[in-house]
């Protein structure tokens, strides 16, 4: 058994006890502000990945939703010119070369073809502006438009007028169509 002995004051001994403890209080404060620091940097990492991942997905997506929010405004005057020309065939009881003309054009645009604009002359002449999203689209109009029996033989001529391509892929494509006389 081994005996000892404390020779110091007894205020000496509870001012080390207290000078421990607030020692251990120090160092359990600083600890809990380095993990918080440590935490909060690692928050901040995440975030600024994040970003950097999603930021490019977000610009596709503005821009695919300012393409649709284009393409309905055309859309929507499309279709006025469309239920105008069936208006007027129904008070004239009878199809106008410009109509009928329209109505073969329509027929002959593929699903995926987008019609930016379309103007037909009182002689039946089509100018069409269109975008098309790929090369086989393209081809398949140009066959369309080209191939007597599909043309019901009513289209005498069909000239391509400008073909360019955007950075979004689409073929933008102008063409002329004169009728048959």
């Amino acid at each position: 058994m081994k005996i000892s002995i404390n020779l110091l004051p007894t205020e000496d001994i509870a001012k080390g006890a207290k000078r421990v403890q607030f020692y251990k209080v120090q160092f359990i404060g600083i600890a809990v502000i380095l993990v918080m620091v440590f935490l909060a940097s690692l928050t901040v990492a995440l975030r600024v990945l994040q970003n950097r991942y999603i930021s490019p997905y977000q610009l596709k997506v503005a821009a695919s939703e300012q393409q649709v929010s284009d393409l309905k405004s055309t859309q929507a005057s499309l279709l006025l010119l469309k239920d105008r020309l069936k208006v007027i065939d129904q008070y004239l009881g009878v199809s106008s070369k410009q109509s009928s003309m329209y109505q073969l054009i329509d027929k002959l645009l593929p699903p995926l073809v987008v019609v930016n604009a379309i103007s037909i002359d009182p002689a039946g002449g089509v100018t069409l502006v269109v975008m098309v999203p790929d090369s086989a689209s393209l081809d398949n109009l140009i066959n369309n438009l080209t191939n007597e029996e599909k043309n019901e033989n009513k289209i005498s001529e069909v000239s391509m007028d400008n073909l360019s391509r955007g950075r979004d892929g689409f073929y933008r494509v102008s063409f002329n169509v004169k009728s048959l006389k």
